[in-house]
């Protein structure tokens, strides 16, 4: 008792009848009823997917009786003998075992000759990647030039291992690999008319396990209707391809984006248990987040994208319901990298166990506003604090300054020797004489010297004029010269006060420049190039202002060069935009102007 597979009893003998492949049946039809048949074409593509199929309708639409024709009539001699494979004229090749030089020159012995019977005689050759380079370089100039009543149908799996020298001579055809929904439908098609009841899981089951082959699900579905007979139910499909259910798969990804370990855990045992495909079961995961996503993306349009039942679909369409959408991409993510490592692992169990354990306690997701709160919150916590001291800290309302003086003449604890005392008085305000006991009541920091007239103060918490920031600059210039490092830590003090009489720099307290200016050898430095700028030998004082308090000075060295930077940035980025070219650019890309980006260096 002879039976044939459902791969080849339901082959498809019209153009018609080749399902998702509609692109190529169009354009060899076409071809044939416009007479541009070409002599040579390539088909490729991964394997069940029509490509030696197509090459016999090719050869029955050319050879039948009423031919040429897109629709061969199948009752003819030559369709029937093509259809059987047995036609004279008709020679089937297997690339892989038919790959030598000898051979290709065999098949030339005989293409000078007229076919026996039909109106051409075609040559198929399958596999032909597995030709060698001797056999390739022999096809080279009857390919390029045959007969006129020879054709060569070439089909392969690997196109990329054929000579572009051979491909070049061909018309080259790929084909794509073919819905699941188009081959559940052919399924469903072939079990009606075989008497064959089976529920939609198990549909898609086979549809989906033949990933895009149509050959693939037929030939999965002759192994499951000789073990499930007249009736195929989802559950015994996947348990005789030794697969995990759509339950088990939901039921592992349900509690891998709750977060219950635990179910995780016995999820992978039971599928242990069962002695199922860990990799595989991996991948079904994978697909299934996938769904879960398009579900939640999609919404509407959804069905169409997802391959599930009614029942599973309404399953995971709840379960995509009471998950973020960041989770579900989260988990995603982290199941594509699980997919590879079970597949490299020895020890795939534990690689899927730990892998889902640690999807199920992933910490959960912070919300950004809440992350920039807190944040600002830290800045308002620690901003205040000492330091180097930003401009931020140390610049406040018009509240009065009081600062602390620090001058050469205010002494710590003990009393200096009268030679430095002599050195560091101030000539503009000379203080009047100490006794030169040891201190029995030592003077606070303020005390030192009497309180001076509001004249030249009086305008401090209000910032120097423009002059008086332009000779403090031209100060920390002529510092520069001689002392660059000194000039850096002067840039970063504003000047309070700036005649020939007193030199005052203000500091944040604390500020780490302000120390490093306040020693006399620093001020000596600045009083030199105040003598070459004001003409006058001035008292160099540093000041620092208290942290609580708000200081009202004019801007620093450093702050005026930052302000002149930027107004020649954006004075240059002006320009740029405004230039004739430019301008003329965005009046033909209009919808590129919120997206154009200037860059300027700026010395």
């Amino acid at each position: 008792m002879s039976y044939t597979v459902l791969a080849r009893k339901y082959r498809p003998q019209t153009f018609e009848d080749l399902v998702g492949q509609e692109h190529v049946a169009r354009t060899l039809a076409n071809a044939i009823g416009s007479g541009r048949v070409a002599h040579a074409f390539l088909f490729t593509g991964v394997r069940g997917v029509g490509k030696t199929t197509t090459a016999r309708l090719l050869a029955k639409a050319l050879n039948c009786e009423k031919g040429p024709t897109p629709t061969p009539c199948n009752e003819c001699s030559p369709c029937r003998e093509i259809t059987s494979g047995v036609d004279l004229d008709v020679l089937e090749m297997d690339g892989a075992s038919n790959n030598s030089v000898e051979d290709v020159r065999r098949l030339q012995e005989s293409i000078p000759y007229r076919p026996a019977r039909d109106r051409f005689k075609i040559i198929i050759v399958d596999e032909v990647h597995m030709l060698s380079t001797g056999a390739f370089n022999a096809f080279l100039k009857t390919l390029e030039e045959p007969p006129p009543h020879v054709k060569f149908i070439f089909a392969t799996t690997e196109s990329h291992k054929v000579p572009i020298t051979i491909r070049s001579r061909c018309q080259r055809y790929d084909f794509r690999l073919i819905p699941q929904a188009v081959i559940a439908r052919r399924v469903q098609e072939i079990l009606s008319a075989e008497g064959i009841g089976a529920d939609d899981a198990a549909v898609t089951i086979v549809a989906r396990e033949a990933a895009g082959s149509m050959r693939d699900a037929l030939t999965l579905l002759d192994q499951l209707v000789a073990f499930g007979g007249e009736e195929l139910r989802g559950q015994e499909v996947a348990t005789q391809l030794g697969i995990a259910g759509r339950e088990m798969v939901h039921e592992a990804a349900r509690a891998a984006l709750e977060g219950d370990g635990a179910a995780v855990l016995r999820a992978v045992d039971a599928l242990a248990t069962q002695g199922l495909d860990m990799l595989h079961f991996a991948r079904q995961l994978l697909d299934y987040v996938r769904d879960l996503v398009v579900l939640r993306v999609a919404e509407a349009d959804a069905d169409d994208l997802v391959g599930l039942v009614d029942e599973e679909r309404a399953t995971a369409r709840e379960l995509a319901g009471s998950v973020d959408l960041l989770e579900l991409e989260r988990a995603f993510a982290a199941l594509s990298t699980l997919v590879d490592d079970v597949g490299r692992s020895s020890a795939p169990r534990t690689v899927l166990e730990m892998g889902l354990v640690r999807i199920a306690t992933r910490p959960p997701l912070k919300d950004v506003g809440e992350l920039l709160a807190r944040l600002e919150g830290l800045e308002r916590r620690f901003g205040g604090g000492g330091g180097g001291g930003g401009a931020s800290r140390s610049r406040g309302g018009g509240a009065p300054k009081r600062t602390e003086s620090r001058s050469a003449s205010a002494s710590p604890a003990v009393t200096p020797p009268p030679a430095a005392e002599t050195a560091a008085a101030r000539p503009a305000a000379p203080q009047p004489p100490r006794a030169p006991q040891p201190p029995r009541a030592p003077q606070p920091p303020r005390a030192p010297e009497p309180p001076r007239a509001p004249e030249p103060l009086a305008a401090v918490p209000e910032g120097p004029d423009a002059a008086g920031l332009a000779a403090w600059e031209r100060i920390v210039t002529e510092v520069r010269a001689s002392r660059p490092a000194l000039s850096a830590v002067l840039e970063h003090g504003a000047p309070l006060e700036i005649t020939r009489e007193r030199v005052v720099i203000g500091f944040p307290q604390g500020s780490f420049f302000g120390k490093q200016a306040e020693p006399a050898e620093a001020r000596d430095h600045v009083a030199q190039a105040a003598r070459d700028v004001l003409g006058g030998l001035p008292a160099v004082e540093v000041r620092f202002t208290a942290d609580a308090e708000p200081e009202a000075v004019g801007p620093t060295v450093a702050e005026l060069a930052d302000k002149r930077r930027d107004d020649a940035r954006r004075e240059r980025e002006q320009e740029a935009l405004s230039h004739p070219l430019v301008v003329d650019a965005l009046e033909v890309f209009p919808e590129g102007a919120s997206s154009v980006k200037v860059h300027v260096d700026v010395d």
